[in-house]
This record gives structure tokens, sequence and C-alpha cells, in this order.
């Protein structure tokens, strides 16, 4: 229910934000946004039914399957959407091309841990990584 409420919430802040282009770092984060509340749900979801359930039950196998393929899937169709807004960054900023592609490879590293359904509290190397990249590019953004 709470996944469902955040979802609506999420939705309708966006569609304001809709209305303005998005940059390049907003979709980056909204992308790795979007499949971390897609796999820490999905795992929510087979942890309370192995709570409830039983690590051998059924519902649990099958939620946890479903978690997995789930996870990977966001991050499958995220990743060939940002190619275009990487090559459009660079091409209006060239001079921003080490930071924009150090944010891009942190990123992709990140979408990768992000293809195993995780808890939304885990911490990573991947995420931390991605998040000084992020920084480092704002950074360099704001100096221009």
């Amino acid at each position: 229910m709470r996944r469902y409420l955040f979802a609506i919430t999420l939705s309708a802040l966006c569609s304001q934000a809709a209305l303005a282009e998005s940059t390049f770092v907003e979709r980056i984060n909204g992308s790795a946004a979007q499949c971390s509340i897609i796999g820490s749900g999905n795992a929510t979801e087979a942890f309370i039914a192995q709570r409830d359930y039983g690590p051998t039950s059924k519902k649990y196998k099958a939620l946890l399957e479903k978690a997995y393929k789930e996870s990977q899937e966001c991050v499958d169709a995220e990743k060939p959407k940002m190619k275009p807004y990487l090559r459009d960054e660079i091409a209006k900023y060239p001079q921003l091309k080490p930071a924009i592609t150090q944010a891009y490879a942190a990123w992709l590293g990140y979408m990768d841990w992000l293809s195993s359904p995780r808890d939304w509290s885990d911490e990573s190397p991947e995420k931390t990584n991605y998040e000084s990249a992020i920084n480092r590019l704002k950074a360099e953004i704001d100096t221009m």
C-alpha cells in the first residue's frame, strides 16, 4: 500500500516537474531512483513472504523471482534511454566531457548493482561512487 501511495505522490511531483526540461543529472538520478524503488519494493514483499510463510514456501520463491526479474528489467530498460541524453549533454557542454562521462560510468555501475533487488537502505561502493561522481559533475556545472 505504501508503495502505491509513494508512486502516486512521485508521479504527481514528476508531472509538475515535467513542465520544465529535465537536466542530465536529474534524468540519471530519476532512473536510478526508479529502479531502486522497484527493487526495494519487491525485495520487501519477498522478505515479508519469507517471514510469514518461510524460506521454502512457493509464495516467497515466486516473489523473490519476481523481484529479481523486475529489477533486471528496469535496469535493462533504463540504460539505453540515457545514451541520447549523454550525447546531447556532451554536445552542449564539451568542456565537461570528462565529468559527464565519469558520472555516466558511475551510473552504469550503480545500475548494474541495482539489477538485483536490494533493501532501500543498502549501501555499496557503487552507490557511493555514483553519488560522488554526480557531486563532482554538479560542482563542475556550478563553476561554469
